[in-house]
């Protein structure tokens, strides 16, 4: 979200952008995956917007943006009005991919080291190429590894985002074709296993029962090197536990392991600048560590590229 809303920000300000993207696709913990379930959400199932600037980009027009505002475009469905709850529709993935848009993007392209020469910024990617220069240079990844990318050419940068400590997660999703019985208060209960349950009915888009376990963050810690196949059984039982009632086998299961999952500096600052050399470090670990700190981190880092 950070990265993408920098892009989104700079293009319609009529700046020439370039995005490099380690993964295949682009959503980071908003990412979903197709399954035998339909398409699952992995990471964040929801988020929160309170910034007035945030909440008008989600639900109304701005003429120098150049793009439809979320809601009436259909990216985004408000949840819960009184928690002011939004989610990316159909599904979270979905909504990086449209404010995407057509940008261009390296997918697949892991930038290993950096550095700045007289001439701006040089990339290095995983395959020895050389990207660049840039003149100006927006790092918007998890801090542990913009730790590591930012170590020798910008070593105080490099030392605020390692104070940052991100938590891991492990996801769960159990499948069921036959619908099974579930209690009301289902995404009241947790264990010392379970901090969260998502339920998703059997539909058209998803032709099994899909629910999905979040563990909770001493269990993610304690299993972080766990087996895919150690969580997923772990996790089942202890979701049996909850329910107090013998599940019937399940039809699908899969798990993701976020490393980083969770984390913030402990001071908010937005964004970590290095303006001299036209370096900006953005990310939803320099504010809160949420979505909405991830779209103002970017947006923030992009206005400095506008207004130098």
């Amino acid at each position: 979200m950070a990265g993408i809303t920098a892009a989104r920000t700079l293009m319609a300000a009529g700046q020439t952008v370039q995005v490099f993207e380690k993964s295949r696709g682009s959503g980071g913990r908003l990412a979903s995956k197709r399954s035998e379930m339909g398409r699952v959400n992995l990471g964040a199932q929801s988020f929160k917007a309170k910034d007035a600037l945030f909440i008008e980009e989600l639900q109304q027009w701005q003429q120098w943006q150049q793009w439809q505002q979320w809601q009436q475009a259909g990216w985004v469905e408000q949840v819960n009005p009184e928690q002011s709850l939004w989610k990316g529709t159909p599904y979270s993935s979905a909504l990086t991919r449209n404010l995407l848009g057509n940008i261009e993007t390296q997918f697949s392209c892991e930038i290993r080291t950096i550095s700045h020469t007289n001439n701006g910024w040089l990339l290095h990617d995983q395959h020895a190429q050389v990207r660049g220069p840039f003149q100006q240079l927006i790092v918007a990844i998890p801090a542990p590894q913009a730790a590591v990318l930012l170590h020798d050419c910008a070593p105080e940068l490099a030392a605020q985002a390692a104070s940052v400590e991100m938590q891991p997660a492990w996801m769960v999703a159990l499948g069921f074709k036959e619908p099974i019985s579930l209690p009301n208060n289902l995404r009241q209960l947790e264990n010392s296993s379970i901090a969260e349950i998502i339920h998703t009915e059997k539909s058209a888009e998803h032709p099994m029962q899909t629910i999905m376990l979040r563990a909770s963050l001493e269990w993610s810690r304690q299993h972080i090197e766990a087996e895919p196949e150690q969580a997923i059984s772990t996790l089942t039982q202890a979701f049996t536990d909850l329910l107090q009632t013998l599940l019937p086998p399940t039809d699908s299961a899969f798990t993701h392991r976020w490393r980083y999952a969770t984390g913030a500096l402990p001071t908010p600052t937005i964004l970590l600048t290095d303006s001299q050399r036209g370096l900006y470090i953005a990310g939803d670990w320099c504010g809160k560590g949420d979505v909405e700190s991830a779209w103002q981190s970017g947006t923030q880092a992009a206005k400095k590229i506008i207004y130098l």
